[in-house]
């Protein structure tokens, strides 16, 4: 079962989900590790993949955009996507930015869930925390600035 991490952010900062989100892949691909992210619309997936390009001008995080469409594609190691990734992925981390928890998030050594401190996401992550608790997913929280 993999291990969920809920990273609560304590400041109100523009797209702050968005700038947590490249910290916490740039931590992830200097571990050698790999992610998907999984954004809630199509919009946020755009805006996440031109902040990538700019979020740190001294590092380059090599990912690219998931569409269903052209899945035989090589992946990077960071892939962005605005719908569930595919079944035969390899990526070791789920970073998901969705107001439910994703039901394929099994499939993934560890899960990252994001959580701003407006009252409505506060409110969808407690949700989210519960459907991890009661499914037995071991569950951590972190409290984190932007």
């Amino acid at each position: 079962m993999p291990r969920v991490d809920f990273y609560v952010l304590t400041n109100k900062v523009t797209e702050g989900k968005l700038r947590f989100t490249c910290r916490l892949v740039h931590k992830i691909y200097t571990l050698g590790k790999s992610a998907y992210i999984q954004a809630a619309s199509e919009d946020q997936a755009q805006r996440l993949d031109d902040l990538m390009w700019t979020f740190d001008q001294s590092s380059f995080l090599p990912h690219q955009r998931y569409a269903s469409a052209c899945s035989d594609e090589p992946q990077a190691p960071i892939m962005i996507g605005h719908e569930p990734p595919p079944e035969v992925q390899s990526a070791d981390v789920l970073i998901s930015l969705l107001a439910s928890a994703p039901v394929y998030a099994d499939r993934f050594d560890r899960v990252a869930e994001l959580v701003d401190n407006d009252p409505q996401d506060k409110q969808s992550g407690r949700e989210r925390f519960r459907h991890y608790r009661d499914r037995g997913f071991e569950l951590e929280t972190h409290q984190v600035s932007v």
